[in-house]
């Protein structure tokens, strides 16, 4: 942990992410007094919560995507069918 002059730091070094090497996280000042290992393990999980959004966010295109394909598909059909 990392004391600055108001507030603490804890830093995290996220080893999983291609993008980010670590985190700074301030520690709330009413949570200072808490066991180092509890806010490090809080910063950890944290940290992971912050990568997952990302693949749900891949998840909701790609479906949207295909629902897309799926309309204009079924579009196409009916229009070719009411043309014959």
């Amino acid at each position: 942990m990392i004391k600055g002059i108001n507030k603490q730091i804890i830093e995290i070094k996220c080893t999983d992410d291609e993008y980010f090497e670590k985190a700074l996280l301030f520690v709330r000042a009413e949570k200072c007094t808490e066991p180092y290992e509890l806010l490090e393990s809080c910063a950890r999980d944290y940290c992971v919560r912050l990568s997952r959004p990302r693949h749900r966010n891949v998840r909701k295109i790609m479906a949207a995507i295909l629902l897309s394909l799926a309309l204009m598909t079924a579009a196409a059909a009916v229009l070719f069918l009411l043309m014959t």
